[in-house]
């Protein structure tokens, strides 16, 4: 494990009389593609933006691990406690949300990436980019970037800021991070999530993941849960105009 491979970003203004809300990025690691929701959030939570770091190749349980360390050094006594995660950082939210237990007060699960092992041709194909040349490589993630977001809904500047986000990955720690989706076991954190109350986001035209095929799954198994439907938001949903966070939840 690398040292320091997770952290938070600079906070904006601590709010530690509001309860602590921890954003966990998607593939990218890029807590700062969260920055056109922080504002809103501010009126109601004390935000705080992980970001993983470009070459880290760390496995769940040092992330996980890492993650439970970094909110305990940020968590004042008595605060209440959100996480939040998009994509594959939602995978990486239930896993620390499984360790701290009934000390996490809600979840939120944005199309998670739970959903990755059990496809196999999205599986199989994630093995390919470990082979692709860094000139493919960089081809490959802007053509990726137009299947993450529905164009409509998402602004030139946010399609950039994307494409720089997934572009700041080194290769090899993509290919990691891909590999970490297809060994994830759902059925094994699920259970440790029991007690908490979860709000699970499904962008209906997601054309990455089976997004809302995959929280119909984990209503069923998450007795505290409730499920928000995005009729017309992709995958990176938080990317779009005039859709906010804070007036979901």
């Amino acid at each position: 494990m690398q040292p320091h491979s997770i952290s938070f970003l600079p906070t904006r203004q601590p709010q530690p009389h509001l309860p602590l809300f921890v954003f966990f990025p998607g593939m990218d690691g890029a807590g700062w593609l969260f920055d056109g929701q922080v504002d809103r959030l501010m009126k109601r939570f004390d935000v705080r933006q992980l970001a993983v770091s470009s070459d880290d190749r760390s496995h769940w349980s040092e992330l996980t691990e890492q993650a439970v360390k970094l909110i305990a050094s940020e968590q004042s006594a008595g605060q209440e406690l959100y996480l939040c995660g998009e994509s594959f950082g939602a995978c990486l939210a239930m896993q620390v949300a499984g360790k701290l237990g009934n000390a996490v007060n809600e979840l939120v699960l944005i199309n998670p990436a739970s959903s990755f092992a059990r496809f196999p041709l999205l599986a199989a194909g994630s093995v390919l980019s470990n082979l692709l040349p860094d000139v493919m490589y960089s081809l490959s993630a802007k053509i990726l970037a137009s299947f993450l977001i529905n164009p409509d809904r998402v602004t030139a500047i946010e399609q950039q800021r994307l494409v720089e986000a997934m572009l700041s990955v080194h290769p090899k720690s993509a290919a990691w991070r891909l590999a970490l989706l297809r060994q994830f076991q759902v059925d094994t954190v699920v259970p440790k999530l029991a007690d908490i109350s979860t709000v699970l986001i499904a962008g209906e035209c997601d054309r990455i993941l089976p997004s809302v095929f995959e929280i119909r799954i984990l209503q069923r198994l998450l007795p505290k849960s409730k499920m928000i439907m995005l009729p017309n938001s992709g995958h990176a949903c938080l990317l779009e105009r005039d859709l906010y966070l804070a007036d979901l939840l």
